[in-house]
């Protein structure tokens, strides 16, 4: 499965970056890179069952707060 994930994020980067690469498109392609790393970290934990925590919890408490926040 480890494979796999490798293989599949090197061909959809492939597909996706190069024309972003060819077009110049600098700031596109950071942010893309940027998202499609974090995603090819979580998949590669996950291919070798790495028990990932969720981020249920997090992001409820940020909304709680956010909507404490502006409801005063």
């Amino acid at each position: 499965m480890f494979l796999f994930v490798i293989s599949a994020y090197v061909l959809i980067g492939f597909v996706e970056i190069t024309p972003l690469v060819k077009a110049n498109r600098i700031k596109e392609l950071i942010l893309y890179a940027s998202i499609f790393l974090a995603a090819f970290v979580v998949s590669l934990l996950l291919s070798v069952a790495v028990r990932l925590p969720s981020p249920a919890k997090p992001m409820d408490d940020l909304v709680t707060a956010l909507s404490k926040l502006f409801s005063s």
